[in-house]
């Protein structure tokens, strides 16, 4: 052990590198089946990884912090919907030969017991694989999951200018 180099073995840690496309956002369908619902989303990161958003046209800005996503699917693995009507509408089911490829499912929670699930549908071809791929890393990087107190004090004021209305002023619950 003599002549053993120090830090040779060490975990490398990397710090966050939000993809582009991430940050400029792609298009989906989200969907729920309780009530069944669709909606076109632009879906988003923002540029220091700390959240995912959402928006339609004229509705508020949908939050999800990444750190509570638990898992990240695509293909035969994301959710399918089970109203028919639903599923007619996204298209699934057709004669398009692997329609689930343009699924994406995020699982979220506080634990691994307690979680929910949100459904996306990828407008464009093998968009959703890369969204899967780069959520998933950002959700288990290790550097932003040991943060620092100021990067959590950046990750409110994030949140913060995230939830700005259209006259970009924060909005107060009376």
């Amino acid at each position: 052990m003599a002549g053993a180099r120090p830090g040779v073995h060490a975990l490398q840690l990397e710090p966050l590198r939000v993809p582009e496309t991430l940050i400029r956002g792609s298009k989906f369908i989200k969907w729920d089946e309780e009530p069944t619902t669709q909606t076109l989303v632009t879906l988003r990161v923002d540029p220091l990884g700390f959240f995912l958003y959402w928006n339609a046209p004229h509705m508020e800005v949908d939050i999800l912090d990444i750190s509570s996503i638990r898992d990240t699917r695509t293909g035969r693995y994301a959710r399918v919907p089970k109203d028919p009507k639903l599923r007619e509408m996204l298209g699934l089911g057709g004669s398009e030969p692997r329609p689930e490829e343009n699924l994406l499912t995020v699982v979220h929670g506080p634990d691994l017991v307690n979680i929910s699930f949100l459904n996306f549908m990828a407008v464009q071809e093998d968009v959703a694989k890369v969204w899967t791929e780069e959520l998933f890393k950002l959700a288990m990087n290790i550097l932003a999951q040991n943060a620092s107190r100021n990067t959590f004090l950046q990750k409110t004021y994030t949140r913060l200018k995230l939830q700005v209305n259209q006259e970009s002023r924060i909005p107060v619950k009376k």
